[in-house]
């Protein structure tokens, strides 16, 4: 059976005519959210550096080699050896373990199985429909991620059976940094994950507690469930594990008898800070502000870009409308985008101009200014425009 099929579709210039106006609906809703995300995002940031500058201000550097009870309640800084407490273990395969001092042992599954992939082309024809080439293949790869094959386009001859293992991770009970103890998620996180060495024992207990009638092959860290190494069939099993563990951590947080929590900021906000290394309280606040500003820029630069594919939305009827003769149909298309950009670039600013006027009112006067100088930019180069075709027509 051939693992590549093309399909043909057709659709008229009424269908899509149709179509675009339920996009405008779509395209208005975009909009809403993506104004509603750069409010809400400024509030977060601005929320999140008054933390950070609060939580500088008053962090003090303590000794983890003893807990003093002088320091309970109080956000400390510390940084120490990092003693795992207990061995991660396997949950189901119970002779394999992770070293002594390892933070985490992790079991990734993958199976052999089929994916879909699809390739879409869509031409303009004269009179405003639209021919859609759609080319569907399929291939077998190694994947994590249990593929479903019932929802390919073509099932028959591509079914993946269910996967029988899941992927899993266990962890240490807890963590000591000199004699405070660690419990957060955040600690375990840490550490690169190194490939851990199997035996051919090793290899049966994970045959007898999957239960497949696959042969099961050792090789290095690997585990395969199948009858043939080099030559995987659909259904077989490639399992690893590997290990992590840190020598060192740098935290900040809150002291509670012995242990190291989250420490609540005036403003609500939660601090809790732990990498790999060491690192002074000046530093990891730092980097703290930095990953903030980073998040508020990638949510601004995604609310933006919302904003703009709304945009597009709601003028796409237009250019369906000039699809009627192709080439003006992309003409419109290339109007209403700069239309549509310079909406966003006038309101994105504004939208974010107002959220920093509410929450640090200096600093918003300042960016609605740029929203305003856009705006009065874009008005004068269209009047300019204007004025330069009328004069090229009256020489005409």
């Amino acid at each position: 059976m051939p693992d590549t099929y093309v399909e043909v579709t057709h659709t008229s210039w009424f269908t899509r005519i149709r179509k675009s106006f339920g996009g405008i609906v779509a395209g208005f809703l975009l909009i809403l959210a993506a104004i509603a995300a750069l409010f809400w995002n400024e509030g977060r940031a601005v929320t999140m550096q008054r933390a950070l500058e609060e939580g500088a201000g008053l962090v003090q550097t303590i000794d983890a080699g003893r807990v003093d009870p002088q320091f309970d309640g109080k956000l400390v800084h510390f940084t120490a050896d990092l003693q795992p407490q207990g061995t991660p273990g396997d949950p189901l395969f119970k002779t394999i373990v992770a070293p002594a001092g390892s933070l985490r042992l992790t079991r990734k599954v993958e199976m052999y199985q089929w994916v879909e992939n699809k390739k879409t082309k869509t031409q303009k024809k004269l009179g405003g429909g639209e021919e859609t080439v759609t080319t569907y293949s399929y291939e077998k790869i190694w994947s994590e991620r249990a593929v479903d094959s019932s929802s390919f386009k073509h099932p028959s001859g591509h079914m993946n059976p269910p996967k029988s293992l899941a992927s899993e991770t266990a962890h240490a009970d807890s963590t000591k940094a000199g004699a405070i103890t660690i419990t957060s998620p955040s600690v375990f996180a840490l550490g690169k994950d190194e490939p851990l060495a199997l035996s051919e024992a090793d290899g049966r207990t994970v045959k007898l507690a999957v239960g497949t009638g696959r042969p099961v092959h050792v090789q290095g860290g690997t585990v395969l469930l199948g009858f043939e190494p080099t030559a995987p069939l659909v259904g077989d099993l490639r399992i690893t594990f590997s290990s992590a563990s840190v020598e060192r951590v740098s935290a900040v947080g809150k002291m509670v008898g012995d242990e190291l929590g989250s420490f609540t900021t005036s403003n609500g906000t939660n601090l809790f800070m732990v990498r790999e290394g060491e690192a002074t309280a000046a530093q990891m606040f730092k980097a703290a502000e930095d990953a903030n500003t980073t998040m508020t820029w990638i949510i601004r630069i995604g609310g933006l870009l919302a904003m703009l594919a709304g945009f597009r939305l709601v003028f796409g009827v237009i250019g369906v409308l000039g699809d009627v003769v192709p080439f003006i149909g992309d003409v419109m298309r290339f109007a209403t985008g700069l239309v549509s950009f310079a909406l966003t670039a006038v309101i994105g600013p504004t939208v974010i101009g107002i959220a920093w006027l509410y929450y640090r009112p200096v600093v918003g006067l300042s960016i609605i200014g740029v929203g305003l100088i856009l705006a009065v930019g874009f008005l004068m180069l269209g009047k300019m425009r204007a004025r330069d075709r009328a004069a090229a027509a009256g020489t005409a």
